[in-house]
């Protein structure tokens, strides 16, 4: 399946103008004020709110919430500060994305030929998701399967930092019709789905052939 994502691009606060129109044409942008103060610029959904991939981008840096930009030459972009524990990633995407000229690259990717996302996750299961899979398979719904954590909630349990139970050999999924609501929603080519692949799978894109 083809897919687009937005490519990151660095700039310098000189250069505010050229990471505006990037983020205008489909991309995001990262401007560096100093080593500690990276400030990242993301695009809309056509409703106001952030895009998908942006909101993803920013959670995945274990972050919440972005701000809309509401006059000057960025109005109607997102921004958000990256913290200090994120700054890294932030430019390693940067460098990732650097082999791409376009702010938007199409990228192949097909999931159920992956399973890259269904290790080492921490997928939570809503009261709906552990129904649902009762109801058809209630063997996984046991304390084998599921834990409860100290924070109340539920979520799937993994053993260690390997694949998730229900991930077989052939990457696919034996409850796939049943699966957790976290799971559906987890967005391809997003930047989790990225560091997914390249963690698990050493994929990285953006990296040039040998």
């Amino acid at each position: 399946m083809q897919l687009e994502r937005p490519v990151w691009r660095r700039f310098t606060p000189k250069f505010y103008d050229r990471a505006i129109a990037w983020v205008r044409a489909g991309g995001h942008a990262v401007i560096v004020h100093s080593p500690t103060r990276l400030e990242m610029l993301l695009t809309p959904h056509p409703t106001g709110e952030p895009s998908e991939q942006a909101l993803w981008a920013v959670l995945s840096l274990e972050q919440q919430q972005t701000r809309r930009i509401k006059d000057g030459p960025a109005k109607g972009l997102h921004r958000a500060m990256a913290r200090p524990h994120s700054r890294y990633a932030v430019l390693d995407w940067c460098d990732r994305d650097s082999f791409f000229d376009a702010p938007v690259r199409t990228i192949d990717l097909e999931c159920l030929e992956c399973g890259a996302c269904c290790h080492d996750s921490n997928v939570i299961l809503y009261d709906d998701d552990i129904e649902r899979i009762r109801a058809k398979k209630p063997q996984f719904t046991t304390s084998a399967y599921i834990k409860r954590s100290r924070d109340g909630k539920v979520r799937l349990r993994f053993i260690g930092k390997g694949p998730c139970q229900h991930l077989k050999k052939d990457l696919k999924c034996r409850i796939y019709e049943l699966r957790p609501f976290n799971c559906s929603v987890f967005p391809m080519a997003s930047e989790a789905c990225l560091a997914a692949r390249e963690s698990t799978l050493g994929l990285r894109d953006g990296a040039p052939s040998s």
